[in-house]
């Protein structure tokens, strides 16, 4: 080959070596300015100590209203947290309830008058040489944040609210845990209740050593979806799980999502096609050690699809929510410090 074709040759390897190196990194770009682009707005809440935001509602003149658990707020270890955003999520108020040990709100519904109703556990004492203890909580509240009522739910056994659900005029369901009589093991709890708090039925689900009830979804005449999870009496891994029940409390079918690690599942919502939407955390998939984590199911609880965001910071997704425009909120809590602190987490996502 002579050298003038030796030298043409040359020029136009690397001539396409560039032209391949542009073109991959404006993919690149192009794929990182998109995943930038699904991310309306995200901001933090809280102070120097752990601050969680574990559900959200948006009210009809587009504020936001959210509750959770303060440490950096309020007189307890930590507080019950409510606060009122505005549509860019901007802060305009908080209040804090709670006079000593943990206190916790962990879901809001409004109700047919206007107010809302905050649901979770009160004077909970969480500790290895104790026996832990705490009663289920819920209040009133009126769209300025202030308390109309706040009372007791249940039995005298321990027993926690995770979410509360409106069912139309009938009354709402709740989801938590409750100290079993038997076993003195702590089982997931789900029941039905009128308006006035009389139950239509209350039921235990026991899986592993410890279950929790963290959710649940209303069917309409179908019945009802009850998501959760189930440690190990080793305490290293959490297994989630769906359960499917008639409009009695019965379980008609359930789903289990197991792993090498933990896997969490906080809160499910209705999708497209009637599928489901599930979010938590997990660390047995992911980039990160601990990730938030996304899952559609279809209308009989088979996985279609799952995604996980994380990195070098441990994000927990607690709860998630339609905004109407084909987006989502995602919240939680995500990782601000080496030290394993926390700040309260939003994320507007588009799934599709």
């Amino acid at each position: 080959m002579s050298r003038i074709l030796k030298k043409t040759y040359k020029i136009y390897l690397i001539t396409l070596l560039l032209i391949m190196l542009f073109c991959s990194l404006n993919v690149y770009l192009g794929r990182t300015k998109e995943s930038s682009d699904n991310i309306l707005w995200q901001k933090t809440y809280g102070g120097d100590e752990e601050d969680v935001i574990r559900d959200l509602i948006i009210t009809n003149d587009d504020y936001l209203v959210t509750v959770g658990s303060s440490s950096s707020g309020g007189d307890a270890w930590k507080s019950i947290w409510i606060m009122k955003l505005d549509s860019q999520g901007n802060n305009i108020s908080n209040i804090f309830e709670g006079e000593k040990n943990y206190n916790l709100a962990n879901s809001i519904v409004f109700t047919e008058d206007g107010n809302f109703i905050a649901a979770g556990e009160s004077n909970w004492l969480h500790c290895t040489s104790c026996n832990e203890q705490g009663k289920a909580w819920i209040a009133k509240i009126n769209p300025d944040l202030h308390i109309i009522w706040a009372k007791y739910l249940g039995d005298d056994e321990n027993n926690s609210i995770e979410q509360i659900l409106s069912i139309n005029s009938q009354g709402f369901t709740v989801s938590g845990l409750t100290n079993s009589s038997e076993t003195s093991e702590f089982n997931a709890w789900f029941a039905f209740l009128d308006w006035k708090g009389n139950y239509f039925w209350s039921k235990e689900y026991n899986n592993l050593f410890q279950d929790k009830a963290t959710c649940i979804l209303y069917l309409e005449e179908k019945g009802f979806l009850v998501a959760g999870h189930s440690q190990s009496k080793t305490m290293n891994k959490n297994d989630a799980w769906i359960l499917k029940l008639t409009m009695d409390g019965n379980i008609e079918w359930e789903k289990h999502f197991i792993g090498s690690g933990i896997n969490v599942i906080n809160k499910i919502i209705s999708s497209v096609d009637s599928g489901i939407l599930a979010v938590g955390y997990t660390t047995s998939k992911g980039v990160g050690w601990q990730d938030a984590w996304v899952i559609q199911l279809d209308k009989d609880g088979n996985l279609e699809w799952e995604k996980t965001f994380g990195g070098d910071k441990q994000i927990i997704t607690t709860g998630i929510i339609n905004k109407g425009d084909e987006s989502i909120f995602l919240f939680g809590k995500i990782q601000v410090s080496d030290k394993e602190e926390f700040n309260g987490w939003i994320m507007n996502f588009r799934p599709y």
